[in-house]
């Protein structure tokens, strides 16, 4: 996920970000290391707190192989 990335361009820290959407610290931290899946829920806190779409975090650049 996309998510310490959109972060750091808001300028918040992963302690603001964890506030603002409820999640555990730790949680937040393995989501941005890609160390732990997690649930809907804390995806959809996680966006609200950033005010983006959901699925922004999960746009990746996925560049198919030459042909």
């Amino acid at each position: 996920m996309k998510v310490r990335e959109i972060r750091k361009a808001k300028g918040l820290t992963q302690e603001t970000l964890s506030y603002m959407a409820d999640v555990e610290l730790s949680t937040l931290n393995r989501i941005e290391l890609g160390k732990a899946g997690t649930s809907l829920s804390n995806i959809f806190s996680i966006a609200a707190a950033l005010e983006i779409h959901p699925k922004l975090l999960f746009d990746f650049d996925i560049t198919k192989g030459d042909k």
